[in-house]
C-alpha cells in the first residue's frame, strides 16, 4: 500500500508541475497576443495619422481637377463671347480655401485642446 502511495505522492508532482509549465506557456502566449495588439494599434494609428493629411490633399487635388475641367469648359465659351475672366477662377478656388481654413481651424482648435490637457495633468 505505502508503494501506491509513493506513486500516487509522484503522480501528483509531476501533475502540478506539468500545470504550472501550463501555466507560464499561456502568460506567454497572452504577452505575445498583448505585443500584437499593441503593434496593430500602433499601424492604426499611424494609418490614421496619414488618412488625416492625405483626405483633405486629395479632396483639394479632386476639386483642381474639377476647377480645371470647369475652367477649359469655360475657355471655350470664351471663344463664344462670354467672359468672366479671373474672376470666375476666384470663384471656383472659393470652396477650396474655405474648406483648407476650416481644416486648419480644426487641428488648431485639437491642438490647443491637447495643450491646455497637458498642462492640467489630464
Amino acid at each position: 500500500m505505502s508503494q501506491g502511495l509513493a506513486e500516487l505522492r509522484q503522480r501528483k508532482k509531476e501533475l502540478l508541475l506539468e500545470s504550472d509549465i501550463n501555466r507560464q506557456i499561456i502568460r506567454v502566449e497572452i504577452c505575445q497576443v498583448q505585443l500584437k495588439a499593441d503593434e496593430w494599434k500602433r499601424k492604426l494609428l499611424k494609418m490614421q495619422n496619414v488618412l488625416q493629411w492625405v483626405g483633405p490633399i486629395a479632396g483639394a487635388g479632386f476639386g483642381i481637377f474639377a476647377m480645371r475641367k470647369r475652367m477649359h469648359a469655360q475657355t471655350s465659351a470664351k471663344q463664344n463671347g462670354d467672359t468672366r475672366g479671373k474672376s470666375s477662377y476666384l470663384n471656383l478656388l472659393a470652396p477650396l480655401g474655405i474648406a483648407a481654413l476650416r481644416k486648419a481651424y480644426g487641428f488648431w482648435r485639437y491642438a490647443r485642446k491637447r495643450n491646455r490637457h497637458a498642462t492640467n495633468g489630464h
